[in-house]
């Protein structure tokens, strides 16, 4: 091998086997112990530890969404709109095969606004029916 060859492979293996001794963790940078099993079962219940902080509550979890899900509304309301006038001009100007067409492609329609302006009340009585199975009813 040559020598710039066998400096840059050198180089390689210095730079992996200190990414494998230094943890980051957050803001701080650790180095990493050869420690035994021991370390390893306390690391793994720090971690089993950290998903145990109270979590947050139904009202907070909605009041957080809510925003987002009003935009995703709008957003779907302008959409239908769009969609629901291309469907009624392709339906007054085409002949009779292509009204069935047009019609299939309706009933879609009419399932995606209910799914737009029904996600509320399927939202609810989903979050009910978790509620009921694991015993966190309100």
């Amino acid at each position: 091998m040559s020598k710039a060859l066998k400096t840059i492979l050198s180089i390689l293996i210095i730079m992996l086997l200190g990414t494998t001794c230094v943890q980051a963790s957050g803001d701080r940078i650790e180095i990493a112990s050869a420690g035994g099993v021991g370390d390893i079962i306390s690391d793994g219940d720090e971690f089993i530890n950290k998903g145990s902080k109270p979590k947050i509550s139904q009202q907070e979890a909605i009041n957080q969404f809510l925003p987002i899900g009003r935009i995703l509304v709008q957003i779907a309301t302008v959409v239908l709109v769009i969609v629901g006038l291309i469907l009624g001009i392709k339906y007054m100007l085409s002949g009779a095969d292509q009204k069935a067409n047009v019609k299939q492609k309706l009933i879609w329609y009419v399932v995606s606004v209910a799914l737009v302006y029904g996600a509320v009340g399927i939202f609810n009585i989903v979050t009910s029916i978790v509620n009921n199975i694991f015993g966190n009813g309100n």
